[in-house]
């Protein structure tokens, strides 16, 4: 048990106690919410681009919507339950444990890749979970329509904007695609992130406008050694 313990928590660069690991993970917190001071004329044209999109859907939103729920039987749903939970606790599940094996082994580049990964996640969560707050969209099985919004609304039937689950998965893909610089690896963890977008709608927890309503430009971590 003490090896296992030292293992988990020794003195290195890549340790998830360690205060520099916290002290940066604060400092790239403050970086990406200040990210849009540093945009340029192409980033603020981008945005633009895409919260006009993201308005244009939203008037399909509701027709979107009753079309997924008529596609729901039982088969698809077990699927997409499955593919749900990976966007949530089986995501922080799999960190960990990719986390303990880097421990035991000693490999310092997948302690490196899942503790950013795991900065990636949190950072992301505690923005969308303002945003949720902050706007607070009805969700769909509410059935207040798509157009019913009760900002600074802290309770979970008004949080339809942005996904949680969407805002994780994507933010762990993005991750291991510049950990990793592997098609092998990005293009399927970007597939998956989108699934579990989809399995979102499908569950009748969130409108289709949301699946590109999410931050602009996603900056990952960074390097804390």
């Amino acid at each position: 048990m003490l090896t296992f313990f030292l293992l988990v928590f020794s003195d290195s660069s890549w340790n998830i106690c360690s205060r520099k690991y916290w002290g940066n993970m604060y400092s790239d917190t403050k970086y990406t919410i200040s990210s849009p001071t540093r945009w340029n004329r192409k980033d603020w044209l981008e945005c633009g681009i895409i919260l006009g999109a993201t308005a244009g859907i939203m008037t399909q939103d509701e027709q979107i919507s009753e079309w997924s729920q008529e596609q729901t039987i039982f088969t698809s749903d077990k699927v997409m339950e499955i593919i749900e939970s990976i966007g949530s606790e089986s995501a922080i599940i799999a960190l960990g444990g990719a986390y303990l094996i880097g421990c035991v082994k000693h490999n310092e580049e997948l302690k490196k890749s899942t503790l950013l990964c795991g900065e990636s996640a949190i950072i992301s969560t505690l923005i969308t979970y303002m945003f949720k707050a902050l706007i607070g969209r009805a969700r769909p099985d509410k059935e207040e329509g798509a157009y019913s919004y009760s900002p600074f609304n802290f309770s979970g039937d008004y949080w339809a904007l942005p996904s949680g689950h969407t805002s994780l998965a994507f933010s762990i893909a993005s991750c291991l695609t510049d950990e990793c610089k592997n098609p092998y690896i990005s293009i399927p963890s970007y597939l998956l992130a989108t699934m579990i977008g989809l399995s979102r709608i499908y569950d009748n927890k969130h409108w289709a406008s949301k699946t590109i309503a999410k931050l602009h430009k996603k900056e990952s971590p960074k390097t804390n050694g």
